[in-house]
């Protein structure tokens, strides 16, 4: 069978699943998602179950696999066909061959186009960076000034995804540079990627998160704020937020 057939054979089941939403729940769902492709309304649920019935090529070994679900994840004509590629990515813990892997998934972002690809695209690239952080970390910091925003997302937020996930995480020296160089970046959902990495980062490194976020307090956009306070003590929240009015109160000033 050709890497044709078995999108096929994926996404025929999607739709077989799919039988019944109407469309508009699919299309309530496509909003929330702001999704740029066909999307058939399946719940994650939905799509999990879809994915863990396995397909006739699930068989096959991770070298003959990958570019099975390589050919999906650029080929895919709906939303819910895409992510199971990005559900095999993130089965593969622990994964037997990053350099591999790495290789051929790493061209993933060219075609994101939704928040929850992006998602779960990151998580499985945090996945492969705390085993080889020195192998991806470069690509991340040549996605951190791409023009196209889902990669500069994914250059913050596939460094630890969720921090619990992980056993070791990237030093700060790794994170905060290219948290800094997004602060001022227009794109929401880069924003709101700025805001998941520094909450994450305080889950790690409590003060130094603390420190920075105190520091740059009047250059944190209001996307990222509340996720990148989420996680603090009510005290330090009071302390950032004081801190955040004050320079804010100076910038207005200063523009007048």
């Amino acid at each position: 069978m050709s890497y044709k057939d078995h999108l096929e054979e994926v996404e025929a089941r999607l739709k077989r699943a799919a039988k019944g939403i109407p469309k508009k729940k699919a299309d309530e769902r496509a909003h929330f998602m702001k999704v740029k492709m066909p999307l058939l309304g399946l719940t994650v649920p939905q799509q999990r179950a879809a994915f863990k019935k396995g397909y006739g090529f699930s068989v096959r070994s991770l070298e003959e696999q990958l570019p099975v679900w390589d050919y999906v994840w650029h080929h895919a004509r709906t939303h819910e066909a895409k992510i199971q590629g990005a559900l095999y990515l993130g089965s593969l813990k622990p994964i037997s061959d990053v350099d591999f892997v790495w290789s051929i998934t790493k061209t993933w972002p060219d075609t994101i186009n939704c928040w929850d690809q992006s998602d779960e695209v990151s998580k499985a690239f945090s996945y492969m960076f705390e085993v080889k952080p020195g192998l991806l970390y470069p690509q991340y910091k040549a996605w951190n000034g791409d023009e196209n925003p889902w990669k500069r997302r994914q250059s913050i937020v596939g460094l630890f995804c969720y921090a619990q996930l992980h056993q070791k995480h990237p030093p700060l020296k790794k994170v905060l540079p290219l948290v800094k160089r997004l602060l001022g970046d227009e794109d929401y959902y880069v924003q709101k990627g700025v805001g998941w990495t520094l909450r994450e980062t305080y889950n790690v490194y409590p003060q130094e998160a603390l420190d920075f976020v105190l520091k740059h307090a009047g250059d944190i956009h209001p996307d990222a704020f509340s996720a990148a306070i989420e996680k603090m003590t009510p005290a330090e929240k009071s302390k950032v937020k004081a801190v955040r009015k004050e320079k804010r109160k100076r910038i207005r000033k200063v523009t007048k």
